[in-house]
């Protein structure tokens, strides 16, 4: 073997090591997203790639998506991304390209990074100050207007008037709830603890006792990832049935299907109003002459986020509503 040919077999080598020593996945592609080179980390993932296009790689489709960063360095644009892979590690990933010239022929160097835990923690801190913007609105507020009601109402119990006495007990329970509310908002937006199997049939029982007034009909059974916040999310809707809906009576249906557990709370009580349909789950919103604070479905939607899960509502029939929370199953 010539001398020169040693040579370039030895760099050639060397190129491949210092591939395989970066802590990041390493591709280099030709101007038609075909894997010409990869390093040990993305075989490690994805297996055998040379020859593969790079989206059949990442994003197992048969062509780029409309936000392929290889377009973009192709079209001169800076080629940077960050995207969920939801087809193989449901991980997200920032990733950068860079176009190299090599005489007359085109190359691009393909970093991607593993950015979840990043991810998660700067969505965890855009909740937390939203939380904390809450809390301060009520404590500044609503508390404070509360307290200020009980302290006039005190100053006037010598006299016998009863609407005084009524006022001052109304403003104490309100505070006392709203405290409450503070507690479950904090655990559902703040927790970061790890999620645990909790037997939803088993934690219904322990819950529907507080609702004598209801009549309850529980069919089937799941086995979720959650954790001590579900009690408040089945306590909020029950809450929410029997105030603002007045329901006497609820159906909890309970089904397994791909991974997760669809558990359906249907009441026979009055029904949302349409007006307020496509904000009911957001802050502040309530309705009825029973209007509360507005945080308990905020709350629920919150907790159920937290859990990967989902939650939505639709009219229940002949009459009520449906609320339909979507959670992950435990195996």
């Amino acid at each position: 073997m010539k001398a020169k040919e040693l040579e370039n077999i030895e760099k050639q080598t060397l190129m491949e090591e210092i591939f395989d020593q970066i802590d990041t996945y390493v591709m280099v592609l030709d101007n038609r997203n075909t894997v010409l080179i990869a390093n040990k980390k993305v075989k490690e993932k994805y297996g055998n790639v040379i020859g593969k296009k790079c989206y059949e790689v990442h994003h197992k489709t048969p062509k780029a998506p409309d936000f392929c960063v290889m377009n973009c360095v192709k079209d001169g644009i800076t080629g940077d991304t960050t995207f969920f892979d939801d087809a193989i590690t449901k991980r997200w990933y920032d990733v950068s390209v860079s176009k190299i010239l090599v005489g007359d022929k085109c190359f691009f160097v393909h970093l991607m990074t593993d950015v979840n835990e990043k991810h998660f923690r700067e969505e965890k801190i855009i909740e937390l100050n939203q939380a904390l913007r809450v809390l301060n609105k009520i404590l500044r507020h609503d508390i404070l207007n509360n307290i200020t009601v009980i302290m006039l109402s005190l100053e006037m119990m010598k006299t016998e008037d009863i609407s005084l006495k009524n006022r001052a007990l109304s403003a104490i329970q309100k505070s006392v709830e709203l405290v409450n509310k503070m507690r479950d908002l904090e655990t559902a937006i703040s927790s970061g603890g790890e999620l645990k199997t909790y037997d939803v049939k088993t934690k219904l029982a322990e819950i529907i006792i507080s609702f004598p007034e209801i009549k309850f009909k529980v069919e089937g059974n799941c086995k979720i990832l959650a954790d001590e916040a579900i009690i408040s999310v089945f306590n909020n809707l029950l809450r929410n049935a029997v105030i603002h809906g007045k329901a006497d009576k609820v159906d909890i249906f309970m089904e397994k299907k791909s991974g997760f557990c669809t558990i359906k709370i249907s009441d026979n009580g009055v029904g949302i109003p349409d007006v307020i349909k496509d904000k009911l789950f957001d802050e502040g919103v309530s309705y009825d002459e029973n209007k509360g604070m507005g945080l308990g479905l905020y709350i629920v939607k919150k907790t159920i986020e937290r859990y990967g899960g989902d939650v939505s509502f639709e009219n229940n029939v002949p009459k009520g509503t449906t609320f339909i929370l979507k959670l992950r199953n435990s195996l």
